[in-house]
């Protein structure tokens, strides 16, 4: 069956309904094994066990490259971009989390009825799969306010440079090698994104979230086919949009480089820093660990649960599911599945009310 992104909670109820509270997460591949376990607990917290650090997980990455050749090594994500669908998920704070704050602290929250001018968020290619104004807790619409009851931010400037640079499409289109390596179940990937094209989907599909449902400007905003891409062309069109309008933007990525060359053209710019490594033990609430599900089951493409298999990507997924965010759900307990069926069946009834 299909289940949305904000329906996986469904899918820890029915477990927890089962009896089944202990989840370890693998990947399919025994050499890459059990990226994390969590408990699930009766007041909706979770304790989550990051099995293996990032060392660990990219010494097991590197061995899979070993036995099974560069096809299969490139279909796993590298450490970072694991730690980065961790983070996205919720699981975990961004490190460098209370300066971020301290910085949309000082910029943000616009009194727009005194004339303050609105502030718009901008996203660089790196950061766009993770949501990371909503790990900030600053999206204009679910964000915190102020005491003033003041929003921190008023909508989104989405650069059409980084939608072209999200604009991957290699494919599997023979998965042979990552059947022998990974099981059967890669049989499904045929014709699906391979690798990190998965979490540039990911990218792609969150920026036309954010201009089909958040307040947003596109920049640059007239149209025309050539869109520059490379960092140079995206900051000159936020400098741009910064002093061509009576907006400001505040603008998130995790290179230094693009951050420093923003900064010097006068744009409000932020570095956002991932940690390096995991910790072996944190607490999220229910809702994270199942957002964490859905990222990490797309970057990296199955994971197997206790009675379910979760595929982020699988032969026939077309572009409504990858809009409404879906997995499929493979669930392998004749118990489990007519229940999370009518769970299922409910809350999208109730989403159509």
């Amino acid at each position: 069956m299909y289940v949305s992104r904000k329906h996986l909670l469904s899918v820890l109820n029915a477990l927890y309904d089962s009896g089944t509270t202990k989840i370890s997460v693998k990947h399919p591949c025994e050499t890459i094994g059990e990226l994390f376990r969590f408990d699930l607990e009766d007041n909706g917290i979770a304790t989550v066990r990051f099995t293996q650090g990032a060392v660990t997980y990219q010494e097991n990455r590197e061995a899979v490259e070993i036995e099974h050749g560069s096809q299969v090594f490139e279909d796993l994500p590298d450490e970072n971009s694991y730690i980065r669908g961790v983070i996205g998920g919720g699981l975990l704070p961004l490190e460098n989390h209370d300066d971020l704050l301290e910085f949309v602290r000082r910029r943000g929250y616009p009194d727009l009825e005194a004339g303050h001018s609105p502030i718009m968020i901008g996203l660089d290619t790196n950061l766009m799969g993770f949501r990371i104004p909503e790990v900030l807790d600053i999206d204009p619409r679910t964000g915190r306010s102020d005491a003033s009851d003041r929003p921190a931010t008023t909508g989104y400037a989405l650069s059409k440079g980084v939608k072209k640079e999200l604009d991957w499409h290699y494919k599997h289109y023979e998965t042979r090698r990552l059947t022998e390596a990974f099981g059967e179940e890669f049989a499904r990937l045929q014709n699906q994104p391979a690798g990190d094209n998965r979490e540039g989907f990911l990218g792609l599909y969150e920026f036309r979230r954010l201009a089909s449902r958040r307040t947003a400007d596109l920049v640059p905003a007239e149209d025309t086919d050539e869109i520059g891409t490379g960092d140079e062309e995206i900051i000159e069109a936020y400098r741009q949009y910064d002093i061509g309008n009576r907006k400001r933007v505040l603008l998130f990525s995790n290179d230094y480089g693009f951050i420093d060359n923003a900064q010097e053209a006068g744009v409000w710019a932020h570095h956002v820093s991932f940690p390096i490594d995991l910790p072996r033990t944190t607490t999220a609430s229910w809702e994270d660990v199942a957002n964490a599900l859905y990222v990490l089951a797309v970057q990296f493409g199955v994971l197997q649960l206790p009675k379910i298999t979760l595929y982020g990507v699988w032969d026939g997924k077309t572009g409504k599911h990858w809009q409404d965010e879906k997995v499929e759900v493979d669930v392998r307990s004749p118990v489990i599945e007519p229940k999370l069926g009518r769970a299922i069946q409910i809350v999208e009834r109730f989403d159509q009310r």
